[in-house]
């Protein structure tokens, strides 16, 4: 401002522009809320101490004008639109401060007739030529009836980013030209805020993009390190959406990947188009991106013509372009990581396969290190050991330990397969060795040993040889016993004749001791039966709970003073299909295992008792339903473990120590308790005892019980009338049974022979076979047996009544009939004729009330 100027304001005013410059200042350096409201505020403290119209235009991103602010002031008559249309292109076309104002009457300086004079910049009038764009500022004037207008290019580094218009009312003062000047010094600070917004934004903008393609390219490195990650082609692909979804914020992405051997591998994230997915699928090829409305989708380029695969997003409409080639770069690194996963999960299989076919192999597989560490173990290899799974507790026993050290040496110095034989840990091993190759070459080569577990093998081996041996010495017996007990027969008669015949006290004293040495011999010999395991099924029924209590002597010998043995039964007659000797059987070996397991000290309760087993009961352990009888044995010894449980029945299967049990107890009882059409169910627990169940059908029929001496002792002078037809291949023992049957009364036809036998039961006369009362055959004959013989009577005869007898039957079966008696040798005459009567008599019985037997 110049001297002169300053000497035409008046003080106050001079600092009231002075207050305005410095509170525009102070506006747009703290201007915090944005540049378009620090432009109001300027405009608005315009408006109060300037002027009374301030615009503020601006070039707009286009090249064009607009209004960035506008403020008015009605107290000083300006007549304005409520819109402002931008003139400081059109006033100030050179951009170059101009000042338009006219006299009037309330001038000082002018009267109001005279026309509107411009002014330079010096405010001297009409010192300069007219202005381009005067017309237009006078237009303006006119329009809007200001006294005075002063528009003033805004600029910010040498560049017009606008104009500022100020205008004044007619019924104020016109601008000075002083107030040019101070327009100027306005516009100018506005310019350089504005320059200084302009080139912050440019830099924020710059800023803001840069930090894009960073995060992109971050985006883009995180997505490449978990595709890298992902160790199934499944992970992959769910992978890849995840990370397209995250790139783009797009609402969703579905991948597919078809692979050579025809399956197909898909994955999805977020908002999925089915339809609009597979059209996308169907649009992609190999090396083209295809587009849809609302999806993009990249192909997934591969060398296997046989594999192709597509990325499908669905996107917005203004998805930046920026976004695409990351999107494309992450297409591009599927592939990879799909054919990284594919070949991992390949290898996972082979490894999986291998380790399945280790794991179960029944082969005991180790790894020594060179030094002795065991590196790894198969789980068969665990089981012989006691090894927990984990690695921790593998430890070799001392003398194993040895033995695979030296044979791990023997390996690595021959480089070749070495196998042989070890005893350790109280087993017998075959072990073989073999070098494996270091993975790394910082490793040292380690050494795979085999080793088969022949401990089982052995004692099946020996079981096998005993069980050969026992079979043999059971056909031996066997033969033996029948011939003995056909020997004992005859003894037996001879002496029955004897004794009748003896008047003489002493003499048949002796004969009773000759009795009396039979009978010894035939327990004799059937507990050489026994010892075989050779035994028919007679048909017996006897009461359990009564054979139980009669063997209390028995089983307190077998128990000793150490154990406590509680023997019970319940009311009542409890009648089983068993004989005497089966259940005594039986009840030993129970209580002799269980002595064993206790180490013949602690408590055995044996019990009989009938039961009505519930409906879970009967499922689990297949029981007949109704009452049946129940034989249990339970011990409080230290129980058996879940393995030795599950083969405690296997025959020849022991956990005792070699040459103290056979592994046939058990056995025996269960095989035997099955064959009387019962079940047997073993419960024990480690520390918490055993408990044996077993249950039997009960037998309607009377049970047997212990004879007298004179009970087999045939009353005197009693007969009996009968058909009786005898088979005996024994000359002498065919003639005692002849000589005794006929002595009752009895019509007896004996025959040497089944065949002889059938020629006449089933010759003429016709229906002569309904004429015979029983036929008493011997089970072993010389070709055709006693049971052949009666399979082929009651084809002709259902009904026909019968009765063996037998020393031993050996492999010739047992009586098709389970209700057919058997008469066991050695017997008595009157034993015979006890059992022939009783049969004749029930025979005759039924065919006077008109039954038969079925």
């Amino acid at each position: 401002m110049t001297a002169s100027e300053a000497t035409r304001l008046s003080g106050q005013e001079a600092m009231q522009r002075l207050e305005l410059l410095a509170t525009v200042s102070q506006i747009l350096d703290q201007s915090t809320g944005g540049f378009s409201a620090a432009l109001d505020a300027v405009a608005e403290v315009c408006v109060t101490d300037f002027a009374d119209l301030l615009v503020i235009e601006t070039i707009s991103h286009d090249g064009g004008v607009e209004t960035a602010s506008q403020r008015t002031s009605a107290r000083h008559g300006l007549t304005l639109e409520p819109r402002w249309t931008p003139i400081g292109a059109s006033v100030a076309p050179e951009r170059r401060p101009l000042l338009v104002f006219r006299p009037s009457s309330d001038s000082p300086r002018e009267s109001a007739d005279k026309a509107p004079v411009p002014t330079g910049a010096d405010g001297e009038p009409g010192r300069v030529a007219p202005k381009p764009g005067l017309a237009a500022g006078l237009r303006v004037l006119d329009q809007v009836g200001a006294q005075s207008m002063v528009v003033v290019p805004i600029k910010g580094a040498g560049i017009v980013l606008g104009w500022l218009v100020a205008a004044t009312g007619p019924n104020r003062r016109g601008f000075r030209p002083s107030a040019l000047r101070v327009a100027s010094e306005l516009a100018g600070r506005v310019g350089s805020a504005m320059y200084a917004v302009t080139v912050r934004r440019e830099m924020e903008a710059a800023a803001r993009e840069q930090s894009r393609t960073v995060r992109r390219l971050r985006r883009l490195a995180a997505a490449a390190t978990n595709l890298a990650g992902a160790a199934t082609t499944q992970a992959v692909l769910d992978t890849a959406c995840l990370e397209a979804c995250a790139i783009h914020d797009a609402q969703g992405a579905m991948a597919r990947w078809s692979k050579a051997d025809g399956s197909t591998v898909a994955a999805s994230s977020g908002q999925v188009d089915r339809s609009a997915a597979e059209r996308a699928f169907e649009a992609v090829t190999s090396g083209q991106v295809a587009r849809g409305e609302g999806w993009i989708a990249y192909p997934l380029p591969n060398t296997d013509p046989w594999q192709h695969g597509a990325l499908v997003v669905f996107v917005s409409d203004d998805m930046p372009g920026e976004d695409e080639p990351v999107l494309s770069s992450l297409a591009s690194l599927i592939p990879i990581a799909f054919e990284r996963a594919l070949g991992t999960e390949t290898a996972l299989k082979h490894e999986a396969r291998l380790r399945a076919v280790v794991d179960s192999s029944p082969v005991a597989l180790l790894e020594l290190d060179q030094d002795g560490t065991v590196a790894s173990a198969n789980k068969r290899a665990q089981a012989l050991l006691g090894w927990p799974p984990d690695r921790s507790g593998w430890t070799l026993p001392g003398d194993l330990g040895d033995a695979l050290g030296a044979l791990a040496a023997e390996v690595i110095e021959s480089g070749s397969l070495v196998s042989r034989t070890a005893s350790a840990a109280g087993r017998e091993l075959s072990l073989s060795g073999a070098r494996l190759p270091p993975i790394n070459h910082s490793d040292s080569s380690s050494v795979l040993i085999a080793g088969v577990d022949l401990t089982d093998i052995r004692q099946a081996e020996r079981a096998l040889i005993q069980a050969q041996r026992l079979d043999a010495m059971g056909q031996v017996a066997g033969r033996v016993a029948h011939d003995f007990n056909n020997v004992l027969t005859l003894i037996i008669g001879y002496a029955s004749i004897l004794r009748k015949g003896m008047g003489d006290e002493r003499q048949i004293e002796l004969i009773t001791s000759i009795e009396e040495a039979s009978r010894r011999a035939a327990t004799l010999t059937q507990q050489m039966l026994d010892m075989t395991r050779q035994r028919v099924d007679t048909g017996a029924v006897t009461d359990l709970g009564s054979a139980v209590g009669g063997l209390d002597a028995v089983l307190a010998r077998v128990a000793g003073s150490g154990v406590a043995l509680h023997i019970g039964s319940g009311p009542g007659p409890i009648n089983v299909r068993l004989d005497p000797s089966e259940i005594e059987q039986i009840v030993v070996n129970l209580v002799i295992n269980a002595c064993d397991a206790m180490n013949r000290q602690g408590r055995i309760d044996v019990r009989a008792s009938t039961v009505s087993p519930p409906p879970e009961v009967v499922r689990e352990h297949e029981l007949p339903e109704g009452t049946l009888a129940l034989l249990r044995v339970t011990d409080d010894g230290p129980g058996m473990a879940a393995e030795v449980l599950s083969r405690c029945v296997e025959p020849f299967f022991t956990t005792k120590e070699r040459g103290r049990g056979t592994g046939l107890g058990l056995s025996t009882v269960y095989g035997l308790v099955k064959d009387r059409g019962g079940q047997m169910h073993i419960d024990s627990q480690v520390g918490a005892g055993t408990a044996i169940s077993i249950w039997l059908p009960l037998q309607p029929g009377p049970a047997a019980t212990a004879m007298r001496a004179d009970d087999d002792r045939w009353p005197e002078a009693q007969t009996v009338e009968g058909r009786v037809v005898l088979v005996e291949d024994e000359d002498d023992l065919r003639a005692i049974a002849v000589e005794s049957l006929r002595a009752i009364g009895l019509d007896v036809e004996a025959f040497a022979s089944a065949e002889a036998a059938l020629a006449v039961l089933g010759g003429p006369p016709p229906g002569a076979q309904a004429d015979l009362d029983v036929l008493v055959t011997d089970v072993m004959l010389p070709q055709m047996s006693g049971i052949e013989l009666v399979a082929a009577l009651r084809r002709m005869d259902p009904g026909a009544p019968v009765i063996y007898t037998t020393g031993y039957t050996g492999s010739q079966g047992i009586p098709s009939r389970p209700g057919d008696p058997v008469l066991t040798k050695p017997y008595t005459p009157d034993q015979l004729r006890l059992k022939v009567a009783e049969v004749v008599r029930a025979g005759r019985l039924r065919a006077r009330s008109g039954t038969r037997l079925p």
